[in-house]
């Protein structure tokens, strides 16, 4: 229990302490989602339709919930490798580098780009029945996915600012102190986007099944 509480006090201190930090981030995010949303304007009408052809054979398979355990099971592995490697893994290999800390800003902002594009799609073109697909479909997995982004995005940032104020003897925070707490938050990280590929796989579906009366 003490060493709970000694855990929960460290985070919170953490997050205190980097709080101007995890909100430039959301910002950023949402700039993202704006951006996202609003190229949605510029597809051409034959890019339209074969993105609508895409999203309704999504939903038609949703909908039958017609995945065999096997596909389920290798699009959940699918998931769990993406997250590890190519989010949070390599968010954490960035943010060790300190120089590649801006492609960590660049990938809050795509990951928020392509969620307000595909939700701007959508609604877009289904109007009432896009905001229900959205809510039934993309936002269950994206509520546990997209914190868990912003908190290794966060970790690998303020290990780079560390790092460099370390080389440039500005700083005397422990350098292996900082190395522990990132590494601590992208390990969590990467069991949110395992959880978040979990629920995308075998939640989700029951949700869209749950909405298909309303989007038929």
């Amino acid at each position: 229990m003490y060493a709970v509480g000694k855990l929960g006090e460290v985070a919170k201190e953490f997050f205190l302490r980097h709080l101007a930090l995890y909100t430039a981030l959301l910002i950023l995010f949402a700039i993202g989602i704006g951006f996202g949303a609003m190229a949605t304007q510029s597809l051409s009408q034959a890019q339209r339709a074969d993105l609508a052809d895409y999203v309704s054979s999504v939903l038609s398979t949703l909908a039958k919930n017609s995945l065999t355990v096997a596909n389920r099971g290798e699009l959940a592995w699918q998931g769990l490798t993406d997250s590890i490697l190519k989010t949070t893994g390599l968010m954490w290999l960035l943010g060790l580098t300190v120089i590649g800390a801006p492609v960590v800003l660049g990938i809050v902002f795509l990951r928020g780009f392509v969620l307000g594009f595909t939700i701007g799609f959508i609604i877009d073109e289904l109007y009432v029945r896009g905001l229900i697909l959205s809510l039934s479909s993309v936002l269950p997995h994206n509520l546990v996915a997209v914190p868990a982004i912003i908190l290794a995005a966060g970790g690998a940032l303020s290990f780079s600012a560390s790092a460099l104020k370390t080389l440039l003897g500005l700083g005397k925070e422990s350098i292996y102190g900082q190395f522990a707490t990132t590494t601590g938050l992208a390990l969590v990280s990467a069991s949110l986007l395992a959880l978040a590929a979990v629920v995308e796989v075998y939640i989700t579906p029951v949700f869209v099944q749950l909405s298909k009366g309303l989007l038929t």
